[in-house]
């Protein structure tokens, strides 16, 4: 099959797929062996203790489509069952549900790239110089980055009233650890100030300087809740152009969920750090 952008987006949605059923509570898909954007080795447990090892291969067509295969073997031992699963003059209900599932899968990535629009710089450019105050999160799952921003952003907006502060820029996040095993991420959010002023930080609010430093960036449009994607592409591009990166994206977001219903206007600059 086929899927738009990079190989990131893919191998991520696929790295994330823990449960064969969607009624499962047990998690079944085993990952074993993965190679960035490349390749991921998956065992699959059925109720009757059966194993299948799903191969996925991922290959750019070009810069806007990726071709993912998918070859399913048996670890099974016995005759008798290998036989029952490959034999194709007999319907294996379980091979049934697998293709179900994959075909599945396969339309909720496209509807779900329906959603959202990734563009990639082709040159390294440099990443902003901010002063700002933060609120820190940590140990917050990938997926639910959006929602912790929005639940911790009025320790920000509460010292900017307070304080009758000028923002001098758009609000951002900076990655500070990402375990991409557990796909948990911790992060600063943060809003742009001019800190030669007579203020002090409080517990939940802190003082953050940053850099400009040399950097991929990508532009995201759509949700801010599926704005991570990106980050998997600027990855992919990352070891596609033999460059080194500590793998902590900086985003800012230029337009106000609470404010602009349309999130398909929704804007983000995407900086991925790369190194010497």
């Amino acid at each position: 099959m086929e899927s738009r952008y990079g190989p990131g987006v893919a191998f991520y949605e696929i790295s994330d797929w823990r449960n064969f059923s969607p009624k499962s509570k047990n998690k079944d898909i085993i990952i074993t062996k993965s190679t960035p954007f490349e390749s991921i080795t998956q065992k699959l447990m059925s109720d009757n203790s059966d194993v299948l090892e799903m191969y996925w291969e991922f290959n750019r067509k070009n810069d806007s489509v990726t071709t993912i295969s998918l070859s399913v073997g048996t670890s099974i031992n016995e005759l008798a069952n290998r036989w029952a699963i490959v034999n194709p003059f007999r319907t294996s209900v379980y091979i049934d549900s697998l293709k179900q599932r994959v075909l599945e899968f396969k339309k909720r990535l496209n509807d779900v790239q329906q959603t959202y629009k990734v563009s990639l710089d082709s040159k390294i450019t440099s990443s902003p110089e901010m002063n700002c105050i933060c609120h820190s999160s940590s140990n917050i799952p990938i997926d639910s980055k959006a929602s912790e921003m929005l639940g911790t952003i009025g320790y920000l907006e509460n010292y900017v009233l307070e304080r009758d502060l000028e923002l001098t820029g758009p609000p951002f996040i900076k990655i500070t650890s990402w375990n991409k095993v557990e796909n948990v991420i911790a992060f600063d959010f943060c809003f742009p100030v001019n800190l030669a002023q007579d203020i002090k930080p409080t517990l939940e609010v802190s003082f953050r300087e940053f850099k400009s430093s040399s950097a991929l960036k990508a532009i995201f449009n759509g949700n801010y809740r599926l704005s991570h994607l990106a980050w998997y592409d600027l990855l992919d591009k990352a070891t596609e152009s033999g460059l080194n990166t500590n793998s902590l994206p900086l985003e800012i977001f230029y337009n106000n969920p609470k404010v602009e219903a349309n999130s398909e206007s929704w804007k983000a600059e995407i900086y991925l750090p790369v190194m010497e």
